[in-house]
């Protein structure tokens, strides 16, 4: 059974090898996971994806920065978990509204089915939303290499109260 839980000083290093097969090479540092509430999805002692939160505003705004989850566990279920024990989480800070940025490549948006079931929809598309923070920090785009070119497509959560 897969466990929903807070990040563990033990889970960086899963952590990042996680963050730089889905995401790119070094897109996620220690920094993100200091600034922002971390969950872990863990099974048998094993971890198999995480979700970033940024807690929001004055204005009620948070967000989901990222969720990630190994290969080999994709299609199960486990980011749809993620993004709802952080979904949970912000509504219990008082969030009005959580935004997400969502990878699109080749018109394809990467976990558009997980931010959907969790009641997410989309409201604008950026192009070249990573490139110059890719270009900064020297991360590794797993499809453009150095230099993301990937566009992002912004999702909403507006909470009702």
């Amino acid at each position: 059974m897969v466990d929903i839980r807070d990040l563990y000083a033990d889970d960086i290093d899963a952590v990042f090898a996680i963050a730089d097969s889905q995401l790119g090479k070094n897109y996620i540092t220690e920094t993100d996971l200091s600034e922002g509430k971390v969950f872990i999805a863990e099974e048998d002692g094993k971890i198999l994806g995480f979700c970033i939160t940024l807690v929001g505003t004055k204005d009620g705004k948070s967000y989901v920065r990222t969720v990630a989850v190994a290969q080999e566990y994709s299609g199960q279920g486990i980011g749809t978990a993620l993004v709802s024990k952080a979904v949970d989480y912000l509504k219990g800070l008082g969030a009005k509204s959580i935004f997400s940025p969502l990878w699109k490549h080749d018109g394809v948006v990467n976990s558009d089915v997980i931010f959907r079931r969790n009641g997410f929809r989309p409201f604008c598309e950026i192009p070249d939303y990573w490139y110059a923070d890719s270009i900064s920090k020297g991360y590794l785009c797993p499809v453009c290499g150095k230099g993301c070119h990937c566009a992002c497509v912004m999702y909403e959560l507006t909470i009702d109260n």
